[in-house]
């Protein structure tokens, strides 16, 4: 049996690949397993104790419970859990959001796939673009999503000594180029798997230039804020039109959403 390219790159192994199946192989086992990695969901009591008297309820009524297991979201996901969220946003951080910016994938995984091939790659009049990643190292889930080769920019970081055994690192902006070819700038925040956490002023450099640029900017949240907001440094949450903020529920005890 031949596989395509897309077959080929999609069987071989994977950094995300190898992490994702060592964490579920370590949970189905029988030893008591202490998971202290940052990628895996965390089972908070007070949480899942919520989550299970919402279940309940979603069960007790035969309307809420027929609609999780027999009627089709649209595309975008769901209508009610998209305004909520956007009003949510608008009340507490003044963004001028509405549910048409908002939109539900399964999992990070699919939005970064779905994302980077829409910005980079081969387009239609015969360029190729690239994600420009201004930080590094960062998440090793962004390796293998794009579909065609040589598929990232990246930058190499300045390095800030803390102390003898700590240091922080920043983007180097003054050596940080953005070429024709780039079609999307991406950061993590937290990056993944160091925990360092962009601040507000990078951030800000960031966003002017991407608009400079006319590009997007995809800002990665990860465990970062306003939610799940499982980082101990002060930052500032960041939305804008030019802004793609990825946000996940997974750290909380929901993985894939």
């Amino acid at each position: 049996m031949k596989f395509s390219v897309f077959g080929e790159k999609l069987a071989r192994n994977s950094g995300i690949y190898e992490l994702m199946d060592d964490l579920g192989n370590a949970l189905s086992g029988k030893a008591n397993m202490l998971m202290l990695g940052g990628g895996n969901p965390a089972h908070i009591p007070a949480v899942e104790e919520y989550l299970r008297q919402r279940m309940k309820s979603l069960l007790r009524t035969r309307t809420g419970f027929g609609r999780i297991i027999g009627n089709y979201d649209t595309p975008q996901g769901n209508t009610a859990f998209i305004s909520a969220l956007a009003s949510l946003f608008r009340k507490q951080y003044g963004w001028k959001i509405g549910p048409e910016n908002i939109a539900l994938t399964n999992g990070s995984q699919t939005s970064f796939f779905i994302l980077f091939n829409i910005f980079a790659g081969k387009f239609k009049d015969g360029i190729t673009k690239r994600i420009m990643l201004p930080l590094t190292p960062e998440y090793i889930g962004y390796a293998d999503v794009g579909l065609t080769e040589d598929f990232f920019a990246t930058s190499k970081p300045e390095i800030e000594l803390l102390d003898n055994h700590i240091f922080k690192y920043h983007i180097n902006f003054e050596s940080l180029n953005v070429t024709e070819d780039i079609g999307a700038i991406c950061v993590s925040r937290p990056t993944n798997p160091t925990g360092n956490v962009l601040t507000d002023e990078e951030v800000r450099k960031l966003c002017a230039l991407a608009r400079k640029h006319s590009l997007p900017l995809i800002i990665d949240n990860a465990y970062g804020t306003p939610f799940p907001h499982i980082i101990f440094v002060e930052a500032t949450p960041v939305w804008d039109e030019h802004v793609i903020l990825c946000m996940s529920l997974s750290k909380l005890g929901l993985p894939s959403a």
